[in-house]
């Protein structure tokens, strides 16, 4: 979905050349910038209504009675109602992708949790939560190296290079995981840079949304809130706004 960064060059004259751009050419990155960012921006707000919707409608249709003594149960089940809720919240106060992002992280991590709620009423055992992918928690779960094919230990240390190194960093999906490994760019959630948290001043800039520093945004630490399960919490007290600019 964000296959769209080729536009970014145009914000970086160093790339271009010594001679910086014009006035006309700056203020045509800008309006470009903006454009693009607004394309995407519909795109995931539909995404991300279609999502949350989709919660809704399970959760009622799968609504529980639970006893007090089910306590697991219960803890999963009320998760699922304040994500639903939260990201009901975020779906209306979205103002860049990562919101809509965290919209949607929300809306199926309450569907995962109502699932876990639904097992353990069952009597059975819940399966572990997946872990999203860090570098577009769109993308869903991440993937584990795949283990020595031979199943036994060795008991030399492994020699990992530069880009294995780069791939263990932060959970990454099979694309994100393979296009490091490979040296190419990854499909990265981007994030508009709050105009007061530019150094330099300008026009807007799109960035990685993990780029953003954490005082202009309670998502680039948490993979759009997918890491911390105070997330729900944080979004309905009013939390995840960010300073005015």
């Amino acid at each position: 979905m964000f296959r769209h960064w080729w536009f970014l060059r145009l914000l970086r004259p160093e790339e271009q050349g010594s001679r910086p751009p014009g006035r006309r050419e700056s203020k045509q990155a800008r309006e470009l910038v903006l454009r693009e960012w607004q394309v995407l921006r519909d795109r995931l707000a539909e995404i991300a209504a279609e999502r949350v919707t989709a919660a809704g409608d399970l959760l009622r249709a799968a609504e529980l009675q639970l006893p007090p003594e089910e306590t697991g149960a219960r803890r999963n089940y009320l998760w699922a109602l304040e994500a639903y809720d939260a990201a009901g919240r975020l779906l209306d106060e979205a103002v860049d992708l990562p919101d809509l992002t965290a919209a949607v992280v929300l809306a199926e991590q309450a569907v995962e949790r109502l699932a876990a709620a639904h097992t353990a009423h069952a009597g059975g055992r819940p399966r572990p939560f997946a872990v999203r992918c860090f570098y577009n928690p769109l993308h869903g779960a991440a993937v584990r190296p795949a283990a020595n094919s031979s199943g036994r230990k060795s008991r030399r240390r492994p020699t990992v290079g530069a880009r294995e190194a780069a791939a263990e960093r932060r959970p990454a999906c099979a694309a994100c995981r393979n296009a490091i490994l490979a040296g190419q760019s990854l499909d990265v959630l981007p994030a508009l840079l709050p105009a007061a948290a530019r150094r330099r001043g300008g026009g807007p800039v799109l960035v990685p949304y993990y780029a953003v520093p954490q005082q202009w945004s309670p998502w680039s630490a948490t993979a759009c809130g997918a890491y911390d399960d105070r997330t729900p919490a944080l979004v309905l007290r009013g939390g995840h706004r960010r300073p005015r600019t």
